[in-house]
C-alpha cells in the first residue's frame, strides 16, 4: 500500500466545521438524509455533503445539477430557523463549495469572514464592485466569540 488512505467524508466535514469555529453533531438517524449539525452560540446549520468526480462548473445552478439532494434538504423535519447547507467536494479541487438552501432558491457562499471560509471560485474583483453586499455580524460588538479547541 502506498501513501496514507484517503480521508473519510464524515471526518473531513467534521474537521472543517471545527476549523470554522463550530461544534459538530453527527446525524444518527439514517432515515433523515443529512450528515450532521454544525452549531455555535448564534447559529445552527444542517449540513449535507457529497463528493463528486468532476466540478459542477463556475456558474452552476445547484438545484438543476442535484435536484434530489436539494429537495431532500428542503424537506428535512427541522424548525425554520435551522440553516440548511449543501456542500460539494470535487476530486481534484480538494475544497468544498458551500450552498445555502433556502425555501425557494439556493445561494453559493462566496466568502464568510466570521468563519474564515473562502470559496475557491470566489471572484474578488467582481464582488468588491457589487452594490448589494452587506456585512452581517454574528455577535455583539465587544462580545467574545466562543471557540472550539
Amino acid at each position: 500500500m502506498r501513501g496514507k488512505p484517503a480521508p473519510n467524508l464524515k471526518d473531513e466535514i467534521q474537521k472543517l466545521a471545527h476549523r470554522m469555529g463550530y461544534y459538530w453533531a453527527e446525524n444518527s438517524d439514517p432515515s433523515v438524509p443529512f450528515n450532521g449539525f454544525m452549531y455555535r452560540v448564534p447559529v445552527m446549520i444542517a449540513v449535507k455533503a457529497i463528493k463528486i468526480r468532476y466540478s459542477p462548473g463556475e456558474d452552476c445552478i445547484i438545484e438543476k445539477k442535484f435536484p434530489d439532494d436539494i429537495a431532500e434538504i428542503r424537506t428535512l423535519p427541522l424548525p425554520p430557523w435551522v440553516i440548511r447547507e449543501f456542500w460539494v467536494r470535487t476530486q481534484n479541487e480538494r475544497a468544498y463549495r458551500r450552498f445555502y438552501i433556502l425555501p425557494h432558491t439556493t445561494a453559493e457562499i462566496e466568502e464568510n469572514t466570521a468563519e474564515n471560509y473562502r470559496n475557491s471560485h470566489y471572484r474578488e474583483a467582481y464582488w468588491k464592485k457589487a452594490p448589494y453586499s452587506i456585512d452581517i455580524p454574528l455577535h455583539k460588538d465587544g462580545e467574545k466569540r466562543d471557540e472550539v479547541k
